[in-house]
């Protein structure tokens, strides 16, 4: 019985120690692709752009849209203009972010939509942005199935 209140009572003693030790404040590193992220959200609103490429498995599938040309404007607008036919539609760029708890960063993404029209559905997804400059960026489906890759090309 007394082996037990002194272990009750060490327990009690250290308690309080313990606690204090276990903060739920989580200060997380500051992301190191900030300016990247930034500068490609700045590119890709100015001028506008072309697929110079886009493949899925071995299948070169760029010609689907020649002749197109995309608008990305700041307000998340996307107009796709084929010799003046019109499909507008949306994008939403979020940047990558660090991971949490040692968990790995996630990767910058673009979301497009374009509606169910073909060609344009092809591109309606979310897309990992894999690079980008200043007149290229490249990105990829994040689904390893359909290896699907495009690239837009500054005009």
């Amino acid at each position: 019985m007394k082996k037990s209140i002194r272990s009750l009572l060490w327990v009690a003693a250290i308690m309080p120690a313990l606690l204090v030790g276990c903060s739920k404040n989580y200060n997380a590193p500051a992301n190191s692709n900030t300016s990247v992220d930034t500068t490609l959200k700045i590119q890709i609103v100015s001028g506008t752009w072309i697929i110079s490429s886009y493949t899925q498995r071995t299948e070169d599938k760029t010609s689907q849209f020649a002749g197109v040309v995309f608008t990305f404007s700041d307000n998340g607008i996307l107009t796709a203009d084929k010799n003046g036919d019109i499909t507008d539609g949306t994008w939403i760029y979020t940047p990558s972010a660090v991971g949490y708890y040692g968990g790995p960063p996630s990767k910058a993404s673009m979301t497009l939509d374009l509606g169910p029209t073909s060609p344009f559905n092809r591109l309606t997804k979310t897309w990992n942005v894999a690079s980008n400059t200043a007149t290229l960026i490249k990105m990829d489906n994040p689904e390893p199935m359909d290896d699907e890759h495009v690239q837009f090309m500054k005009q």
